[in-house]
């Protein structure tokens, strides 16, 4: 058993040992009104004992409290001191038996057993974080975070019999742990996403177990006021009309117990039973409120842990589709079943319904098989391995742009598309020397030159084919807002066929953490013309299984198409940059030319 299923174990029972405090509260409350049957003129016995049930029951994470002293979390968010109980005033003999009888015992070994199991929690905790730090001596306080929490949920579903086996790429980083789960979530993830992070978090504030990181900080903050609006909802009512206070967002519940048995005995003297025997009602159905609340977050989680086993499963299925070449008709169908209904964009939707003929879609999904194919082996990464790898992709096609206008967060479905760069300003073609400055890196901004098409001049030359507007950057689709719709046409294979499916650039363009990757739009002598949406939405599909993140380069030409009504100026140059018809865009300085073949293929395809 691990410490972090120690860890669990010890949770459940500190809960368990709530009910048996809750049922002993119960008891106490039928004697001391059986007490007060039998006293001479109507007097009745109280007892502490409603302090040693609360005393069991709640500080603000809601942990266990000791001889006066409040619990650690009480000093993090701030103590509320809260009385509870009445007591009827009775002979001093009376209140003696009623302390020393054995229900009273048994409350006290109760009591006794649940700081125990606290103080075994906080250990656990303790030596779950510090195996994190051994195993990881390099990773930053949020990173042992992320590993604790994996740790933690994987006992859940252990505990729950889900099989699934959790991993790091599951639990999402920074902007993912804000509300919401940032812009771009995978939507065809069943990775850890907010709601089971704030559920299995706000368990660990209940217990006063706090993060080591800044960013998981929000987790831990948003979980316990989770759970808190749900104990203050459900089991904090009663409690609270004895006098405590919402303090910082928390509930805050202590007792110093020999104070508390002081000012039992002098309400006993005051004679008032019908409150005490209220008061520990009261208690120990807020005690089994906040156990049950406690048991319900195990139960979302549980329910949600179920869910994303189901869909690992569907995952799985996927996946083994993707890697086969030779697929079922069956299994080309649940493949565009599947990259359907999991699209986050109506654009890729609406085209995948009205074009139903998978051909087009299977192609694509081969061509980025072959591709992730290659990247795998240059990174040399095994299944074992969760890391995300990050690559370059540079897509090569020939392209045009056409209406309507769409929002470019078309062309990032996924967060695993880190960016799509497109470099031609709008309406303007490309050339072979720009293609290879793009295709290596090589190109930077400042090294654009725009000329005319024909290289010796046209009726418009006279308006300047130089764009008015040219920003110092590449045009980035992160932030961008509506562009064009970019429809991209396959290539053929230059007459000497010297021209390779794919040309990894990464040993001597590539970083050494990042490869570069060049992709020819070719799928096998298939002609086809499609939306770049389109091609990236399957490129992120086919990466997510096997952990890739790719910023996506393109290089084609960005014309007005043909035969599309031609998108005017005014809609076009606010968003980027704009040129005047036949205009291309070439570069200034491209280095010496390191693939000869590839520059050789790109002005066959270009020129």
């Amino acid at each position: 058993m691990t410490t972090a299923d120690r860890l669990l174990e010890q949770m459940f029972s500190w809960i368990d040992q709530r009910s048996l405090c809750a049922d002993q509260l119960v008891k106490l409350a039928r004697e001391l009104e059986s007490l007060r049957q039998k006293c001479n003129g109507g007097e009745a016995v109280g007892s502490s004992v409603a302090v040693v049930g609360a005393a069991c029951v709640i500080g603000a994470g809601v942990t266990l409290l000791t001889g006066g002293a409040a619990a650690p979390f009480l000093g993090l968010l701030g103590t509320t001191y809260l009385g509870a109980g009445a007591v009827i005033s009775v002979a001093t003999k009376l209140i003696e038996h009623f302390l020393s009888g054995s229900t009273m015992k048994d409350a006290k070994e109760i009591e006794e057993k649940s700081n125990q199991l606290a103080k075994d929690i906080q250990r656990l905790f303790e030596k779950l974080k510090l195996e994190k730090k051994e195993a990881n001596r390099f990773a930053d306080p949020d990173d042992l975070d992320r590993h604790i929490l994996t740790d933690i949920l994987r006992a859940v579903a252990k505990r729950s019999g889900v099989k699934m086996n959790i991993n790091f790429r599951m639990i999402p980083d920074e902007p993912n742990w804000s509300v919401g789960g940032g812009q771009h979530v995978t939507r065809f993830s069943p990775g850890l996403q907010l709601p089971i992070l704030v559920s299995v978090t706000g368990v660990l504030a209940f217990f006063t177990l706090s993060s080591m990181g800044k960013k998981s900080k929000f987790l831990f903050d948003k979980g316990s006021q989770q759970l808190i609006k749900k104990i203050s909802v459900t089991g904090m009512k009663t409690v609270l009309k004895g006098g405590g206070m919402l303090v910082g967002g928390a509930i805050g519940m202590a007792f110093a117990l020999n104070e508390a048995i002081d000012s039992w005995t002098d309400l006993i003297k005051n004679n008032n039973v019908t409150e005490a025997s209220q008061s520990l009602r009261d208690t120990a159905e807020a005690i089994r409120k906040i156990s049950q609340a406690l048991k319900d977050q195990f139960k979302d989680m549980k329910q949600m842990l179920e869910k994303m086993e189901e869909e690992q499963c569907e995952q799985a299925k996927v996946k083994r589709i993707i890697e086969n070449p030779y697929r079922s008709a069956v299994d080309e169908r649940e493949l565009l079943r599947y990259a359907m209904n999991r699209s986050p964009n109506k654009e890729v939707q609406e085209w995948l319904r009205e074009n139903p003929g998978t051909e087009t879609f299977i192609k694509l999904v081969d061509l980025f098989r072959l591709m992730k194919n290659q990247i795998l082996e240059k990174s040399k990464k095994d299944e074992s391995n969760y890391e995300d790898t990050e690559v370059d992709i540079i897509f090569l096609a020939h392209g045009s742009i056409t209406q309507p206008m769409i929002p470019a967060s078309c062309l990032r479905p996924c967060s695993n598309i880190q960016d799509v760069l497109l470099y031609s300003p709008w309406n303007c073609l490309l050339n072979a020397d720009a293609a290879y400055g793009i295709a290596t890196g090589l190109m930077q901004p400042g090294h654009r030159n725009f000329i005319c098409v024909s290289g010796r001049g046209c009726e418009k030359c006279s308006e300047g084919h130089w764009p008015r507007k040219l920003p110092p950057v590449w045009n980035s689709m992160e932030k961008a807002g509506q562009i064009p719709n970019i429809m991209v046409s396959t290539i053929t294979d230059p007459a000497d066929r010297a021209w390779t499916t794919f040309v990894n650039l990464t040993e001597t363009y590539g970083s050494p953490k990042k490869g570069r990757i060049l992709v020819p739009f070719i799928l096998g002598g298939w002609a086809v013309t499609v939306p770049f949406f389109i091609v990236t939405w399957v490129m992120s599909l086919v990466l997510f299984f096997f952990q890739i993140k790719a910023t996506v380069h393109l290089a084609a030409c960005l014309g007005n198409g043909p035969n599309c009504r031609k998108i005017p100026r005014e809609f076009l140059e606010p968003q980027y940059s704009y040129t005047i018809d036949n205009t291309v865009m070439t570069t200034q300085r491209i280095g010496p030319i390191t693939h000869p073949e590839l520059y050789r293929n790109l002005r066959a395809m270009f020129n």
